[in-house]
């Protein structure tokens, strides 16, 4: 079985996910923020990514041809019990050359040798680096490794192409947009089909508390771009 490699977060040019679970999947499968976020909506069916469980990451890593395997002896009741990130960096439970995801500070980051890499530094940095949280307890750890090429278009569902169904949601929604400050951008995606992100008013945007949909923006579909505009005109009211 290959043996996978870090890399550095790929951010997306549009709708980039700033939320460590995509990171995860961008520093293992080489695939963007936005990308990555679209395979773990799909697997979760939420309407945005911000936190993530693990079954959620797990699933979509492996719907992406990576298989994952316990590397750690945790106690997901006492997580007091178990070893801070630096302590099992230091352990004999790993080996210099395998890819691992971690779970550790209700945060994900994935380590290979001396090299460690997550959504907060974003390029690969020594595990000695000043970014990355050593003392943070580990609740979970997973050695990963390549298990066949899988192409995104495999794992994300083809949408079919109608006489444009959604065309009474995408006025409405852009007519909405429109009287309330609020941007829609569409542009071609990866697979062929419109990718359509919706940014809130500026002040709502500027707000993690107030957008609802903060660090995802990206709508499956007009029909869900129309909920959310409702959901930004509701929460400016």
């Amino acid at each position: 079985m290959p043996t996978a490699t870090l890399k550095p977060v790929k951010r997306a040019a549009k709708g980039h996910n700033r939320f460590c679970g995509p990171a995860a999947l961008s520093i293992i499968a080489g695939i963007d923020t936005a990308e990555a976020a679209a395979v773990i909506r799909h697997v979760s069916r939420k309407r945005s990514v911000q936190g993530t469980s693990n079954w959620e990451v797990l699933r979509s890593l492996a719907l992406l041809g990576f298989k994952a395997s316990s590397a750690a002896k945790v106690d997901p009741l006492n997580l007091k019990s178990n070893p801070t990130l630096a302590a099992w960096l230091k352990s004999d439970e790993r080996d210099g050359k395998s890819l691992y995801l971690i779970a550790a500070g209700h945060h994900w980051q994935v380590v290979q040798g001396r090299r460690f890499c997550c959504g907060i530094t974003k390029d690969i940095v020594s595990i000695r680096d000043e970014k990355v949280k050593r003392r943070a307890r580990i609740s979970g750890v997973w050695k990963i490794e390549q298990d066949r090429k899988v192409a995104l278009t495999d794992v994300l569902p083809a949408k079919v192409k109608v006489k444009d169904p959604e065309a009474a949601a995408r006025r409405k929604a852009r007519a909405l947009a429109a009287k309330h400050d609020i941007h829609i951008e569409t542009y071609r995606s990866y697979d062929g089909f419109n990718t359509i992100i919706v940014w809130g008013q500026p002040d709502v945007c500027d707000d993690e508390a107030r957008d609802p949909f903060y660090g995802d923006h990206y709508a499956d579909d007009w029909a869900d771009a129309l909920e959310r505009v409702q959901a930004y005109v509701e929460v400016a009211a």
